[in-house]
């Protein structure tokens, strides 16, 4: 069902769950409700960290525009292809453990060989695929990925196959390749990055989701960070994509596609901040590092300057134009249907932004406001973001939030609460397939959950307080 808003309306509606915006203003508030209205976009969040702190995070309008549900801070959305970045990190955490080398041929890891028709004796290595060098093309076939209601309809390995071996189904030698030698033009390929997915796959020895789960996700505390559908409690945590017609917004059915490390990623601003610190400070975030300050300076390097001097590892540099005059920033884009998404970083003044919208127009005018008014701003001390904290919700006008310890965990795992008293919690805890493995009720501020007597891994805890659904993953190890 279609529906018409009032834009007075709807930009008077923005919402932030976030405790409180560290340095709020109403004067950019209102330029970015300017800018929502002119591009249609019903929902935006927005985040700016800078010398390891928050200090801007802002959400406006709706994750749903039929049910009028807010978009808030802890909003969850598609962000399309700012995913590649996250592929791109895979790959290069197995280069820095010597399990592969960037300049080696791929086929010495796949089950079937990739090759660039007319140039089969050419290698294709994981530094064309991490550069858009590799002579691999977007093909007809990637419209047959997609699943328009839920989540893929076949696997990654299913769908690398079938597009990349001389026998699969998709197989194309024209539509799926361009003819030149690998290595020797530039073209952007998603098909290329999902690729780079199922050679971690590969590699790893573990679902590449899995693999992200455990090696990037959790260590950064990204808990309202998933590449599947099924991987959310309740999807009214997500936003939905939107289209624009003819004056009214349409929420979309959130849909997915095989090839999904190239931009099937649902994240929120609260966990991209984790993400955007950690990268800032050389990988790091707390006590957990995702990949070493060499690593990412070598990311941040152009590489193949002959045919495009703006691309790195998987980031590229992108222009804007800010109060200074032109520049240029590293980050990556994400667009798809009823998405737009933007997360730039400026290296030389330790800032990132990101900027995630619900609809299909680029919010640029929103990163370079906010790249203006984050130079100005100071950082208060507070330091990097909890981690272990469950998303701060406000219930009646006060906080609540849930601390869990250890975690990881070897077996005994304690949940405290702080905020409301005598609020009835349950609490939910599920596996990576779905599978409900624990539910407990309980109106104490503090729980003992003895997970002993489940297998090691990556667990879901859902806790329901009231109407709001909190959620953190337990590491059992």
């Amino acid at each position: 069902m279609k529906k018409q808003f009032s834009f007075l309306l709807f930009a008077l509606l923005w919402v932030s769950a976030f405790a409180q915006n560290p340095n709020p203003s109403a004067a950019i508030d209102v330029a970015i409700q300017d800018v929502m209205s002119g591009r249609h976009l019903p929902g935006l969040s927005t985040v700016v960290v800078k010398d390891g702190e928050i200090v801007w995070m802002q959400s406006y309008g709706f994750a749903n525009t039929d049910l009028e549900t807010p978009y808030t801070d802890t909003t969850s959305q598609m962000i399309a292809s700012i995913s590649k970045v996250f592929t791109g990190i895979a790959m290069m955490q197995l280069n820095e453990q010597g399990l592969l080398e960037l300049d080696e041929d791929i086929n010495n890891y796949m089950p079937f060989d990739v090759e660039i028709p007319n140039y089969e004796n050419m290698p294709i290595t994981f530094r064309m695929l991490l550069t858009h060098t590799s002579s691999i093309k977007d093909g007809n076939a990637l419209d047959n990925y997609y699943n328009w209601n839920g989540d893929p309809l076949i696997t990654l390995a299913d769908c690398m196959e079938r597009y990349f071996s001389p026998t699969g189904q998709d197989y194309n030698p024209n539509n799926n390749f361009v003819n030149h030698p690998p290595g020797s033009v530039y073209n952007y390929s998603n098909i290329a990055v999902a690729l780079e997915g199922y050679l971690v796959e590969l590699i790893s020895g573990m679902p590449f989701s899995d693999y992200c789960e455990q090696n990037i996700f959790a260590p950064l505390c990204m808990s309202n960070t998933h590449w599947f559908l099924a991987e959310y409690p309740n999807l009214n945590m997500l936003a939905n994509p939107h289209d624009y017609y003819a004056g009214q917004y349409e929420p979309l059915a959130h849909y997915s596609f095989a090839d999904y490390p190239d931009g099937l990623l649902h994240t929120n601003v609260r966990d991209i901040a984790n993400f955007m610190i950690a990268v800032l400070q050389g990988g790091i975030l707390q006590n957990s590092q995702i990949l070493s300050a060499s690593t990412f300076d070598e990311m941040f390097t152009p590489q193949v300057p002959s045919l495009d001097p703006t691309q790195g590892l998987q980031f590229y540099k992108e222009p804007f134009q800010v109060s200074s005059g032109p520049i240029e920033l590293w980050g990556h884009s994400g667009g798809e249907y009823g998405i737009s998404t933007e997360m730039y970083f400026d290296l030389d003044n330790e800032m990132g932004i990101a900027v995630f919208a619900n609809g299909e127009n680029y919010a640029t005018e929103v990163v370079e406001l906010l790249y203006d008014y984050g130079l100005t701003l100071s950082t208060s001390g507070v330091g990097n973001p909890a981690c272990g904290v469950l998303a701060n919700t406000e219930i009646a006008g006060a906080t609540t939030a849930c601390n869990i310890f250890p975690n990881p965990s070897s077996g005994i795992c304690k949940l405290s609460f702080s905020g409301v008293e005598n609020l009835p919690r349950e609490i939910v805890l599920t596996n990576l397939c779905g599978e409900q493995v624990m539910r407990v009720f309980t109106e104490e501020r503090e729980v003992s959950l003895d997970l002993s007597h489940l297998p090691k891994g990556i667990y879901l805890c859902s806790i329901k307080a009231g109407r709001f659904v909190l959620s953190e993953k337990i590491v059992l190890q």
